[in-house]
């Protein structure tokens, strides 16, 4: 299945094939287009003299906005992704690369790209500015068994009974996620990771905020301080909820399924979704970024 870039020529066009709204689409392009200029002083088409005869396959910012967004859509090899655009598989590892880094600044020029690592509680009051309620959870990306036996049994989860990486995320009732934390192997629980993330001995991070966590946090009312807490009831060993117990179990996961549509969001790229291949976990981090600025930019972009 070759992609004739040729054919595409409206917005619709790329938008059908990458699943992206056409307005959003051109709302995106501008900003690209802008990141790219400020960056090399010149645009794709003038980037070789014309007595040069090399054939380039990308040559437009569209195009390279399609191409970048097309590889997170569908997480190809790069030898399969040069077919599809038919160019060797080197040339899709540096396009893609080139056009993640782009990707990235756009995002964050126009504001909706996560914070990755907070280091202090100015810092975090700066992220949350005028959110009161955050909603926290933990999020895996099925992996390939690694090689070592070592780190198969660090990636090994017990949950999803694979080897898979994780990340924290931070949303607000709006589905925006504003922080994403680095990646841990699978076997880090979750309240681990939130600790790492947050060191409890060294800032009282949540004290201004309600903080919504699901039984994966159980053991934070002892480390923090905050306004408020929503944490499900545990059922007790060898016992039942009362009625009221699990009503208010229902209620509590009523609000925080936001965070899940966060995920969902942010999985709305399948390189996330499916089994990562890559071995480049640096990349992949650098992915998630970017993927959650994309979802950011969505539900930016439909508001307005």
């Amino acid at each position: 299945m070759n992609i004739n870039l040729k054919k595409l020529k409206t917005n619709r066009q790329y938008c059908a094939v990458i699943g992206l709204k056409e307005r959003m689409f051109e709302q995106l392009l501008i900003d690209f287009e802008k990141v790219y200029l400020e960056k090399y002083k010149h645009s794709l088409r003038k980037r070789l003299p014309k007595e040069l005869s090399h054939i380039y396959q990308i040559k437009t910012e569209k195009m390279l906005l399609f191409f970048i967004l097309f590889s997170l859509k569908n997480p190809l090899t790069y030898d399969v992704l040069g077919f599809i655009f038919n160019m060797d598989a080197s040339c899709a590892k540096r396009n893609r690369e080139k056009g993640l880094e782009l990707l990235e600044e756009t995002l964050s020029k126009i504001g909706v790209l996560p914070k990755r690592n907070l280091l202090n509680y100015e810092e975090l009051m700066e992220c949350f500015a005028n959110i009161d309620t955050l909603i926290m959870d933990v999020t895996e990306y099925r992996i390939n068994r690694p090689f070592y036996q070592q780190i198969q049994s660090d990636c090994y989860s017990g949950k999803k009974k694979c080897h898979t990486l994780k990340t924290l995320l931070i949303t607000d009732e709006e589905k925006m996620i504003h922080y994403i934390g680095e990646i841990h192997v699978g076997k880090v629980h979750d309240y681990s990771i939130l600790k790492y993330s947050f060191d409890p001995e060294k800032e009282n991070w949540f004290k201004n905020h309600h903080l919504r966590v699901d039984l994966g946090f159980l053991g934070i009312a002892k480390d923090y301080t905050f306004k408020a807490l929503d944490i499900p009831h545990k059922k007790p060993r060898n016992g039942e909820l009362t009625d009221e117990q699990k009503k208010e179990n229902k209620e509590k996961a009523a609000i925080r399924i936001t965070v899940e549509h966060g995920i969902s969001g942010l999985k709305r790229y399948r390189i996330l979704s499916e089994r990562v291949r890559m071995r480049d976990f640096d990349l992949f981090n650098k992915i998630i970024g970017i993927c959650a600025g994309l979802w950011n930019f969505y539900l930016t972009a439909s508001k307005s």
